[in-house]
């Protein structure tokens, strides 16, 4: 994970979280609504504030959050102390076993990472789902030319490459779309991707 953007959260942590609670992820849930699997054990990697790791929780799906920020996970545990919470980082997710979750929820986390280690973390959310797993990803870029926002880094992903990598380690990409977030003028690239 890039050192600068943990440094961000942890310093940023009760801003974001007053962002966070104004908004809400609306096709992200729908999405999850329709092809997770109920009942099947859940990550949400890069939960921040816990916002949508509770919400997977009250929507029938028992979702482990975990995050790199130790201050974003103090804000979690502030708002939803009898939710499991964990820290740890992309791409190793070192606390976790392999084939642990039949759900991996992973919204706007990867661009966070340098170039050089979006492939090891993608082969990482692979490993921790188990066969017929079902993972969802949201990602985006940000307007700046620096892909510095507030301190944060915003990798361009390139999308064909992106598919490609799940292609090539036997997943299949049950969909993608792109979506405009018009409040702030944001495209967000969805992905859900079965095991």
């Amino acid at each position: 994970m890039d050192r600068e953007t943990i440094d961000t959260y942890n310093r940023e942590a009760e801003n974001v979280a007053q962002l966070h609670s104004t908004l809400t992820p609306s096709r992200i849930y729908e999405l999850v609504r329709k092809f997770f699997i109920k009942g099947g054990a859940t990550a949400d990697i890069g939960c921040g504030i816990g916002r949508d790791t509770y919400w997977l929780n009250q929507h029938g799906f028992p979702t482990i959050g975990v995050d790199a920020s130790e201050e974003m996970l103090k804000q979690a545990l502030r708002l939803y102390p009898d939710l499991i919470f964990n820290q740890d980082y992309l791409p190793t997710l070192a606390n976790f076993d392999n084939s642990q979750f039949q759900n991996i929820l992973c919204s706007a986390v990867l661009m966070h990472l340098d170039n050089n280690s979006i492939e090891a973390a993608c082969f990482r959310l692979v490993q921790l789902l188990k066969p017929n797993g079902r993972l969802i990803i949201s990602i985006r870029r940000t307007h700046e030319e620096n892909k510095r926002e507030n301190g944060k880094l915003y990798e361009a992903i390139d999308i064909d490459l992106f598919s490609q990598f799940f292609e090539q380690n036997n997943c299949e990409i049950l969909l993608y779309e792109s979506e405009v977030e018009q409040k702030r003028q944001l495209t967000w690239h969805n992905f859900v991707i079965k095991k």
